[in-house]
């Protein structure tokens, strides 16, 4: 084959990619369900990959979140158990003038059911 001819080949080649009558030189049209298939699989692929790493992130996004808001009960609930503690109780009711304190003995019952 000589070059002029090689030159000529690729020339109508390029002409028919172009056009697009390669595919219908080589008979690929007879595939062409098969090639949308594989198009639509490979697309519903990369959709799916994409909603997954979007769900993960959110995930992770709500994994911090929660662990925070546990880190703020924590701290509130400790807040409120050293706000009922008897103790505390009875120092604020002496700082306000109260003269209610903590019971020196048990209640006495009184009536019996």
């Amino acid at each position: 084959m000589s070059v002029k001819n090689f030159w000529l080949s690729v020339r109508n080649a390029y002409r028919a990619l172009r056009t697009g009558d390669l595919l219908l030189k080589v008979r690929a049209d007879k595939y062409y369900i098969h090639v949308m298939y594989v198009f639509l699989l490979m697309w519903l692929s990369i959709m799916l990959s994409l909603k997954v790493d979007k769900t993960l992130t959110r995930a992770g996004a709500n994994k911090a979140a929660i662990e925070e808001l546990r880190i703020h009960h924590t701290e509130s609930e400790a807040a409120l158990v050293k706000i009922k503690s008897a103790s505390a109780t009875e120092t604020r009711l002496k700082k306000l003038g109260s003269e209610a304190a903590m019971p020196k003995e048990p209640a006495t019952v009184i009536k019996k059911r």
